[in-house]
């Protein structure tokens, strides 16, 4: 792609000041003050390439396939796909020049930039010698995206479209390296909660664990229980066999089926464990409960 000149100078601020335009020959470049993106297309980056090389400014780097290695003092580091590789500023490395060119996206933040932000989540700045982490993140692809399609336009406010899109995408990389949970705000969590329960009244029958009630919340399983017996005062699974026994009472009353047929159909997989709950819940058996009518 064209490269002005003074493209070039914020490249060389965030990449190196050595990197010439014929290093970028086979890049696309997506150039802002403080964030800047690089993705090889159709050959190797130049610089990327060069003997123990540094940058002023922090690099990620996600990983779109598994065949790109990088070397830090000897050590050889290979991503694997969707890993985002973390180097702090000055640290030399170089990439392996392979046969068929590296598939991966660079993000270049600047040092002041990046650390401002990083101070918001932790008191001492992170040190990354070739960290990987392991990232799927959609919003984090959506916001490279828009960098990508905004810098790309022309007109006067772009400048501050693109710096305000570059701290989303610092705080979005920041978040997935600390592993951030964000807290939801009350009416978030009630309006969750409720769908939850929803879900656990229809569907009581079905096979329902932790992990799928938190995958559906979006959220770990450790903060989905704890915001789900804040709200309720009992724990998802205590509340899910509650469901459970009390639909199992509606069958018995109604005589239509076996003890060992609602057990089974109110998400029961064990008679006996089914037995020892409603005796818990209710105080008598399910047997003695149909038989005093």
């Amino acid at each position: 792609m064209q490269i002005t000149p003074k493209q070039l100078k914020t490249i060389q601020n965030l990449v190196g000041s050595t990197i010439t335009k014929d290093n970028l020959r086979s890049v696309d470049a997506f150039v802002h003050d403080t964030l800047s993106i690089f993705i090889p297309v159709g050959g190797n980056c130049g610089y990327a390439i060069t003997p123990n090389h540094k940058h002023p400014s922090y690099m990620f780097t996600i990983a779109y396939d598994s065949e790109t290695t990088v070397f830090i003092n000897q050590k050889a580091v290979q991503p694997s796909v969707n890993q985002i590789f973390c180097l702090s500023p000055l640290i030399e490395h170089h990439e392996v020049q392979e046969y068929f060119p590296s598939k991966y996206c660079a993000i270049f933040i600047e040092k002041d930039f990046f650390e401002q932000i990083m101070s918001y989540y932790s008191n001492a700045p992170l040190d990354f010698h070739g960290l990987l982490v392991d990232s799927k993140n959609h919003k984090l692809d959506n916001l490279i995206k828009l960098f990508m399609e905004t810098a790309e336009e022309i007109h006067p406010s772009i400048e501050m479209i693109l710096e305000n899109i570059s701290t989303l995408i610092v705080h979005e990389i920041i978040r997935i390296i600390t592993k951030y949970e964000p807290l939801q705000s009350h009416n978030a969590s009630n309006l969750m909660m409720n769908e939850i329960i929803k879900f656990i009244n229809i569907e009581y029958a079905s096979e329902i664990s932790i992990k799928l009630l938190s995958q559906k919340a979006n959220l770990s399983k450790s903060h989905f229980s704890k915001l789900f017996s804040d709200e309720l005062d009992i724990s998802p699974m205590e509340y899910l066999k509650t469901i459970r026994l009390k639909n199992a009472k509606k069958m018995l009353r109604s005589n239509q089926s076996s003890i060992t047929q609602i057990a089974q159909l109110c998400g029961f997989n064990s008679s006996s464990y089914f037995t020892k709950s409603f005796k818990e819940a209710f105080g008598v058996t399910p047997r003695e409960f149909v038989r005093r009518g």
